[in-house]
């Protein structure tokens, strides 16, 4: 039987490809309740949405959504007011897939995170890049010991300055800017291979023409015992496929050359370089891409059935979202 979902929040950008997958997949999912606060925004994705569903159904309150008979619930609203719609949900009794970042405390967050284990109900980050092809690869042959004792990671996601205004009006509310936005993807990504950072240090800057304080250009440091990582996001970027990804190791490296556009148009294959010590020369591969969001519902759904463990802890998504909140400048307490 398909899991039915409801949404609460329409206005995130990814939440148009979760409608995708949930459309292309109707033997596993359906979505068929959703809410959202702006009555201009919620016609309009209802109407673009109706495309590919066979009913964009609204109801008038998170509350009244809540009361429907339902499997789970996408969190898919703007980032100051998601946990509160999380929370909504869990209280109701529904498991709940969290687009990121996870609101803008670290209380907040962990207070979530407290609920849903004292109800025993599943509370997934949507990190888009988590399940994309390359970002696999590397994971598996960093966390498999491959690439021998990680001394550096390195990641640098641009957006492109073309939409910079854009920018400014969704994030400017928010101290840590365009690297609070974007940053969280890499860092899920050092966490999963370095763990916890024992210090983070932020480089937060305007470096556009235009006057104001919006974080523009952001670059953290996070030290580890062993390890360093280098995390940059700017949005002044006028050239194409610089999201680059970089792990080095005492026994090899995993480079990701260009990590995709997430939501966005991608090739049919996700390229990735290994180097192992004894190698002659570096390993080109091209795994397929994946169809980006299919997992990350695959993997709600089974979890949610308890047919296995998650990919993703709680642990681990509370060490990710403290140390995007350090770097940004946003920790609180």
């Amino acid at each position: 039987m398909a899991m039915k979902l409801g949404m609460l929040g329409m206005w995130h950008s990814h939440a148009t490809g979760i409608v995708r997958q949930v459309a292309a997949h109707p033997e596993e999912f359906q979505l068929t309740a959703f809410w959202e606060g702006d009555e201009k925004l919620a016609g309009q994705k209802a109407e673009q949405w109706g495309k590919l569903l066979p009913e964009v159904k609204r109801y008038h309150s998170p509350a009244e959504l809540l009361r429907q008979p339902l499997d789970g619930v996408v969190v898919e609203g703007r980032v100051y007011e998601n946990v509160a719609l999380a929370r909504l949900a869990l209280e109701a009794g529904f498991p709940v897939m969290l687009e990121k970042p996870a609101g803008t405390t670290m209380k907040d967050f962990q207070s979530l995170i407290d609920l849903a284990q004292r109800k025993h109900l599943r509370v997934q980050m949507i990190y888009l890049f988590r399940y994309m092809s390359a970002v696999l690869e590397m994971l598996k042959r960093g966390k498999q010991g491959e690439l021998g004792d990680i001394y550096e990671f390195r990641a640098r996601l641009p957006k492109d300055v073309s939409q910079y205004q854009a920018y400014v009006e969704e994030l400017v509310r928010y101290p840590g800017g365009m690297f609070f936005e974007m940053a969280g993807h890499s860092i899920d990504m050092q966490v999963s291979l370095l763990g916890e950072p024992r210090k983070v240090t932020p480089f937060l800057g305007h470096h556009h023409r235009s006057p104001g304080k919006f974080v523009d250009h952001g670059i953290a440091m996070f030290e580890y015992e062993r390890a360093w990582s280098i995390i940059e996001i700017p949005a002044l970027e006028v050239v194409p496929h610089q999201r680059r990804i970089e792990v080095y190791g005492s026994r090899g490296a995993c480079i990701i050359p260009h990590l995709g556009s997430g939501h966005l148009a991608n090739k049919n294959v996700q390229p990735c370089e290994v180097f192992i010590s004894g190698d002659k020369q570096w390993q080109h591969l091209e795994p397929p891409a994946a169809v980006l969001q299919i997992a990350d519902l695959r993997e709600f759904a089974a979890t949610v059935a308890g047919k296995k463990d998650p990919d993703y802890s709680f642990e681990h998504d509370l060490i990710v979202h403290r140390a995007l909140l350090e770097a940004s400048g946003m920790l609180d307490g």
